[in-house]
């Protein structure tokens, strides 16, 4: 199995769903876990060194700020862009734009 997450390295002042979550959604964005890819929790747990319970969490806080889709009876895959996000993005960035 080719690790692609590095291991969590824990900080004494967050939970350890916190850095799980923030070390996921990093890998969402950055592209290391790709639009449509499963999410299995043992192999994510293994790649970061974690138990089952901190990945599980961090998948279902991800569903919440839509970066994970829920397939009832297939599990969890990264989500995809769509047109409308990136209309979305451009609109509040000239939006911004206009207030600078």
């Amino acid at each position: 199995m080719e690790k692609r997450l590095l291991p969590v390295i824990l900080d004494g002042y967050k939970p350890l769903r916190e850095i799980v979550f923030d070390s996921m959604r990093e890998a969402i964005m950055s592209g290391v876990l790709e639009p449509g890819e499963r999410l299995m929790e043992i192999q994510l747990a293994e790649e970061m060194g974690v138990s089952r319970t901190p990945v599980r969490e961090a998948i279902r806080k991800l569903e919440l700020e839509n970066f994970v889709v829920m397939i009832p009876r297939k599990g969890a895959y990264v989500a995809g862009v769509s047109l409308k996000d990136v209309a979305d993005v451009f609109e509040i960035r000239s939006a911004l734009e206009g207030l600078a």
